[in-house]
Parts: C-alpha cells; sequence; structure tokens
C-alpha cells in the first residue's frame, strides 16, 4: 500500500487526510472520494498529511480541484501549495 485515506464526515464538512504517495492513481482516488462528498452537498477539506509525498508533475493539477480547501502538514508542501494557487490566480 502507497496511501491511505481517512475521512471524517459531519453533515456539512468532510476532511480527508492524506498520507502516503499522491501519484497517478491516488489522484484519481482523491478525486472519485471529493466528488462523492460534493454529492452529498458537503464542504471538502484536503490535509496531506505528514510525510506525504506528490508527483512533482500532479501538484499544479491537485491544487486546481475546484471545491476544495488543500492544506499540508509539511511546511515545503504548504509553499508549494500556495505557489501553485498563487499562479493560479494570476491566470
Amino acid at each position: 500500500m502507497t496511501h491511505r485515506f481517512d475521512l471524517q464526515t459531519s453533515s456539512e464538512l468532510t476532511t480527508i487526510l492524506f498520507q502516503g504517495l499522491l501519484d497517478r492513481a491516488a489522484l484519481s482516488e482523491l478525486e472519485a472520494h471529493c466528488q462523492a462528498q460534493k454529492s452529498r452537498g458537503c464542504s471538502i477539506r484536503v490535509v496531506l498529511g505528514a510525510g506525504t509525498r506528490v508527483d512533482a508533475d500532479l501538484l499544479d493539477e491537485l491544487a486546481s480541484i475546484e471545491g476544495i480547501a488543500l492544506e499540508a502538514k509539511s511546511p515545503f508542501l504548504s509553499r508549494w501549495i500556495r505557489s501553485c494557487q498563487a499562479g493560479k490566480g494570476a491566470k
């Protein structure tokens, strides 16, 4: 197993904690979880846990998933995500 999802749901908010390697397969699975929660009308928060590694070519795609709040426990990943989101806003 290269990754793990933990979902914490309430009637209004779903927090998805992701840990492990976020590769193409894991990103597809994450997007499916997000779509399922959106269909329930939930707000979605995705947290990349400590030690999570993201394939570099997927970070822009991850940061641009519509309708989610994305954060990372790693300061490095947090800066990288902010950089991607700032670039998206400048376009």
